[in-house]
């Protein structure tokens, strides 16, 4: 059974509980449908082995559960946690820190990649958890049975799994491991990239020239101002294959600013305007302003190369019995190629693996 917290009143009282704790089971069940920003439905809690699901729409001082969500000596344990640290930062501007997510450890301590929760629980507890409320409309007052016994279902199950993950990986010697990775997600969530950097995430930026990319550079940070501030998904504003073309094309009027399909004509109507002042900007900036340029694709040799390094990697995963892809990915390897130092080769695998794919490099050439 869960107890169902709906006043301030309750929720500050099983805060004074939940701060006994050694760890917190936490997730979240939200709506992200037609805004850019999710909307927390419901906010669940295990803690001493009891279940809470708290009612966030019934809420208005989170000062608490921030305080307990950000207390060093009480750990946060939650699973494939990106999106619900984003929920917990909108709801009460707190991120869960120090905080174990149970996905990145079950791929340490080699029990599979990526695995769901259902996965999860089943490898561990040899019990198959129901997902049948996955697309429920959290946001429904009164929530049904069936949704309370689903979500309360997430974190009776993590408080379980936890000790038992944290207790192989002590015995496997890669506690730190897991430690230092779900760190940097805090840091992740905490210092998010600048709006101005968006556009670095089109792949395609190595076919635009320095006023080109300055374009795209200014039309993805107003579309993420302009999301933001209607609180609207980036694509209702402008797709991005259209600020990719708006950029390329650099278009002086809104006669060829029509001829590009992804942009409908009301966005035209709205938009137009001040899109064409921005292309106009980046036609005159100077070319100290203009963005670096963008990384082209590996050649054929560096291709070569990159399987090479990634069968060397597959190797000592298959000896450690994990997933390659908790040692390296392949923006890691194509980084190494390129001669930059990859950032997700720092802290324990650099020992681990990054040292040997240098030397692997160094070899071949």
């Amino acid at each position: 059974m869960y107890e169902y917290i709906d006043t301030q009143s309750g929720l500050d009282q099983a805060c004074a509980v939940w701060a006994s704790a050694e760890f917190l089971a936490l997730d979240t069940e939200f709506i992200r449908r037609d805004t850019f920003f999710p909307i927390a439905g419901l906010v669940q809690v295990g803690a001493l082995g009891k279940l809470y699901l708290v009612d966030p729409l019934a809420i208005t001082d989170w000062g608490r559960f921030a305080q307990l969500l950000e207390n060093p000596e009480l750990v946060k344990v939650l699973h494939s946690c990106s999106e619900d640290l984003e929920v917990f930062d909108r709801l009460c501007g707190a991120v869960p820190s120090p905080l174990l997510d149970t996905q990145i450890g079950a791929a340490m301590a080699g029990w599979g990649d990526g695995l769901s929760y259902q996965k999860l629980v089943l490898h561990s507890l040899d019990i198959h958890v129901e997902k049948g409320e996955t697309r429920s409309d959290w946001l429904q007052r009164p929530l049904t049975d069936s949704q309370c016994h689903y979500a309360a279902l997430d974190v009776e199950y993590l408080q379980q799994i936890y000790p038992r993950l944290r207790a192989q990986l002590i015995q496997q010697g890669r506690l730190h491991w897991w430690e230092e990775d779900c760190a940097g997600l805090i840091r992740q969530a905490k210092s998010p990239a600048p709006w101005s950097e968006y556009y670095r995430r089109n792949k395609s930026l190595w076919k635009l020239d320095g006023r080109q990319r300055r374009a795209l550079q200014l039309v993805c940070e107003w579309r993420e101002g302009e999301a933001r501030a209607r609180d609207i998904p980036r694509g209702r504003v402008i797709k991005d294959p259209a600020c990719f073309e708006l950029a390329r094309r650099l278009p002086t009027s809104s006669g060829q600013m029509a001829a590009i399909k992804d942009i409908p004509p009301s966005a035209i109507r709205r938009y137009g305007d001040h899109l064409l002042a921005l292309i106009e900007q980046a036609v005159d900036s100077a070319g100290d302003t203009w963005p670096e340029e963008g990384e082209r694709p590996l050649s054929s040799g560096q291709n070569a190369l990159l399987k090479q390094l990634r069968e060397y990697c597959e190797k000592r995963a298959e000896s450690l019995a994990i997933p390659v892809s908790v040692l390296a990915r392949k923006r890691d390897f194509e980084d190494l190629i390129r001669g930059v130092a990859p950032q997700g080769l720092s802290g324990w695998r650099e020992s681990v693996i990054a040292r040997d794919l240098l030397k692997v490099i160094e070899d071949i050439r």
